[in-house]
């Protein structure tokens, strides 16, 4: 019986926070109609341009035989990287000298770069490639290998797509986290209150909660980093100070929304369930396992509000590609938009937030 009566004190104290209430509902909720509508039931037909860096006069001429309407040529190595940081193809192919006549002797060989924001189009788009070297002629595409490569030569690693994103979801769940344990769970032990009677500056507190959750999550970032390198062989393509300064930046992009959040609630408990009910779709919806190019329209509508989205994009390309931030730009200032706007509202606001 006093089992059950502990048990019945634990769900009413449960069942007084509707806040926790709602969102323990909302969560499932979420979650299956996400897993279930996320994903694309067929893949479907893969489109795009092809670009090429060719090496091989012939090469160019053969391609216009065959009439192939998606091919792209470029003049330089770099044109073909700027054209996939750019999104502007699909998949790149650096054609070497003599290609022409190794397929004539069946020991051809072509360098073919998936974009790293869609690997699996860019793999699946990197079939026909041999078709249309080929010009159609299957006994002659049969003699050209295909290397997946990354932009340096290296053997292609499909690790490579996902570990940006995996950097900055965790420097962002990092915030979540430690946000829930730094705000709400000072106003449970009474600390804010006295925090707040201080002649400190509010502005002063905010700025100081996010320094404190920016380093923490930086450093797990760096960790995955660290790790990825290490045992799945990822480069750093890019600038490494460039790689940390948008690391910082998603965390800034977030760390407003997650302060607005944590303080506007009085239990820890409450304020975890609420970071998880936006942090998992988040998860899903930024492209972090799935390229957002394949997910339902609808679902690539939504990744857009999510600051992740733009994170992990620039990573990607930053890591991947090694370009610099001319061809990041669009995601910089969405990046930095987020952690203007939401900032300023959590230093406006945090007063009347932890006093409600």
């Amino acid at each position: 019986m006093k089992v059950f009566m502990i048990a019945w004190k634990d769900l009413k104290t449960f069942l007084r926070s509707r806040t926790m209430v709602i969102f323990s509902i909302a969560m499932p909720i979420i979650m299956m109609l996400m897993l279930g509508y996320i994903f694309p039931q067929n893949v479907g037909k893969i489109s795009g341009k092809v670009g090429f860096y060719s090496q091989d006069l012939l090469f160019k001429a053969t391609i216009k035989v065959a009439n192939v309407s998606n091919a792209i040529f470029f003049n330089s190595k770099e044109g073909l990287i700027h054209a996939l940081a750019k999104d502007e193809i699909v998949v790149g192919a650096v054609v070497p000298k003599n290609f022409t006549a190794d397929m004539a002797l069946g020991k051809a060989q072509i360098d073919v770069i998936p974009n790293p924001a869609n690997p699996q189009a860019g793999i699946m788009m990197a079939q026909m490639i041999p078709t249309m070297a080929g010009n159609s002629s299957s006994s002659k595409t049969k003699k050209v290998k295909v290397n997946l490569t990354n932009v340096d030569g290296s053997a292609f690693n499909y690790y490579d797509f996902m570990a940006p994103g995996i950097m900055a979801l965790v420097a962002i769940m990092s915030v979540a986290n430690g946000l829930a344990a730094s705000i709400t769970r000072e106003r449970e032990l009474g600390t804010m209150d006295g925090l707040m009677v201080t002649p400190i500056n509010r502005g002063n507190i905010v700025v100081g909660k996010i320094v404190a959750q920016t380093v923490r999550g930086l450093i797990q970032a760096i960790i995955v980093l660290g790790i990825s390198m290490l045992f799945f062989n990822v480069k750093i393509l890019g600038s490494i100070w460039s790689t940390i300064l948008l690391l910082i930046l998603g965390i800034f992009s977030f760390i407003g929304v997650g302060i607005i959040i944590t303080a506007s609630v009085k239990e820890q408990e409450t304020a975890q369930i609420m970071m998880t009910t936006i942090t998992f779709p988040m998860m899903f919806f930024s492209g972090i396992f799935f390229p957002v190019d394949q997910m339902p329209k609808f679902a690539q509508y939504i990744s857009y509000i999510f600051p992740l989205t733009y994170a992990a994009d620039a990573l990607r390309k930053v890591i991947t590609l090694g370009v610099g931030f001319s061809y990041i730009s669009t995601d910089v200032i969405v990046l930095l938009g987020f952690a203007i706007v939401s900032s300023l509202v959590a230093t406006i606001g945090f007063k009347k937030l932890i006093q409600d």
